[in-house]
């Protein structure tokens, strides 16, 4: 018996040093596939977004709930909030719909009507997104500026096209 924790230590230091020795790549946001609203309460949004990720790693990916920042042109947009766990497979380009709520700040629905008339808009997102390998997770931090039309901050401007 005591020969078979022995064992089964080693096998777990084992995994353990393999897997935290192992380079995580990042996986690559590589398309938006539109989104859609489903609750708005108070400064309250929740909504699924379809995106299309790349993960280059030999082993599947779970996103954890996590929390970032919004900017919109510099200016605090409000949090947004993975409300549950997410998969990405392994070594392929993944279609996954994320399940969002979005907390906005006082007077974000008016900064958001106002850019919608410009032509480009600088969105960025700021903080810590938790990911995890079978019982293993990180934190990692983003720090991500995207150009965004200002069409897409229309009714509808997001949404994905029927003819697709």
């Amino acid at each position: 018996m005591r020969d078979l924790r022995r064992f089964n230590f080693f096998i777990g230091l084992l995994l353990l040093s393999v897997v935290t020795s192992c380079a995580v790549e990042a996986p690559e946001f590589t398309a938006g596939d539109g989104f859609k609203i489903e609750k708005m309460e108070d400064r309250q949004i929740l909504f699924s977004a379809g995106i299309k990720v790349d993960n280059p790693n030999w082993f599947a990916i779970k996103l954890k709930r996590s929390s970032l920042d919004v900017y919109m042109d510099d200016q605090l947009l409000g949090k947004l909030q993975l409300e549950k766990k997410v998969k990405m497979k392994a070594k392929k380009e993944s279609e996954i719909t994320l399940p969002l709520r979005a907390s906005l700040e006082e007077g974000a629905m008016m900064m958001i009507f106002r850019n919608a008339t410009k032509e480009n808009v600088t969105i960025r997102f700021k903080g810590k997104v938790k990911g995890g390998v079978w019982i293993f997770s990180k934190k990692i931090a983003v720090d991500e500026t995207r150009q965004v039309p200002g069409k897409f901050l229309r009714p509808g401007g997001f949404q994905k096209s029927e003819q697709e």
